[in-house]
């Protein structure tokens, strides 16, 4: 085994803060009055030790059937897969991107494997590579769960594409909590992604042929209170000008019009999906969940059918 083979595989298997700074510590304290020091029933409070300067942050308070699972946790049974399941040569391309947000409530471990990869092309001649993509969402607010995605992620521009509801698997922090359903994820992605690639070329060679029913979709799709009030320039649209431009370069097609939702989860300094204030890491994640939900919604799947009748 190459030199930097076994690096990649200690890197993985690394745990430490000092290796990735997304494991830190967490651990719980009592939550106690600010002039009698009483301690409050059913509640405790969550910091964060920082290995790098020794500093403890607050993160949040949770009842006490709150179970704290820290990064590692999770992240440490999932790479040990990924060393056991692909071959060392595949490991020693691996790119791994983490992201703190929201000042250590949120976190994000991503992974993409260049090269494992399949070209997909569409009608125009235009080709894109459809590499594999993982990403590990773990929460520290008592609020959301635990989310592991599994999709392809797009080279020609870097869209990162989840395929919907069953590649998304969730786990709240509970005294039951386990690993598990995160590990059999991985592995059903894996069966799963070159049928995710097949369907990809499906929608290349479909062609949707009315910029109306598309409009609409995107419509349907930002539907809120909140976009109703704007006059215009609101999502749907700026989703439309970004299908316009995905025609002009992939064609007419549906995975052009998935494509410009996918931009939208992948990109905020494009003109376009510019952020409206400073993000803090952990925005375009969010974005990539709601496309998610897009992309599994009764709306898209109608739209599908229709175009492929």
């Amino acid at each position: 085994m190459k030199a930097k083979e076994i690096k990649v595989m200690e890197h993985l298997l690394n745990t430490n803060e000092d290796n990735r700074e997304i494991f830190f510590n967490v651990y719980t304290q009592p939550v106690k009055g600010i002039y009698n020091d009483a301690v409050a029933p059913n509640k405790k409070m969550l910091m964060r030790s920082n290995g790098f300067d020794g500093q403890e942050t607050y993160l949040d308070v949770v009842n006490d059937k709150y179970r704290v699972v820290e990064n590692k946790e999770i992240l440490e049974p999932l790479q040990r897969q990924m060393i056991n399941f692909f071959d060392p040569l595949v490991l020693e391309d691996v790119q791994i991107k983490d992201t703190i947000a929201a000042n250590g409530l949120q976190c994000y471990a991503e992974y993409v494997f260049p090269s494992i990869k399949s070209e997909i092309e569409t009608s125009t001649g235009h080709k894109t590579n459809l590499g594999l993509r993982f990403v590990m969402k773990n929460s520290f607010d008592g609020k959301g769960s635990d989310t592991f995605w599994s999709g392809v992620i797009d080279f020609f521009c870097t869209n990162g594409m989840v395929n919907g509801v069953y590649d998304v698997t969730r786990k709240r922090h509970s005294k039951n909590f386990s690993t598990d359903g995160f590990i059999e994820a991985f592995a059903y992605s894996m069966d799963r992604h070159q049928e995710s690639v097949k369907m990809y070329q499906r929608y290349a060679d479909t062609k949707v042929g009315s910029s109306w029913k598309v409009q609409q979709l995107f419509d349907k799709l930002t539907k809120t209170k909140r976009e109703e009030k704007k006059r215009d320039g609101g999502l749907a649209d700026r989703l439309f000008a970004q299908w316009m431009d995905e025609v002009k370069e992939r064609g007419d097609n549906l995975f052009s019009v998935q494509s410009a939702m996918t931009h939208y989860a992948s990109h905020d300094d494009d003109g376009r999906f510019d952020l409206t204030k400073a993000g803090d890491g952990g925005t375009l994640y969010k974005r990539s969940e709601q496309v998610t939900k897009w992309l599994s919604s009764p709306t898209w799947k109608d739209f599908v059918e229709h175009v492929t009748a």
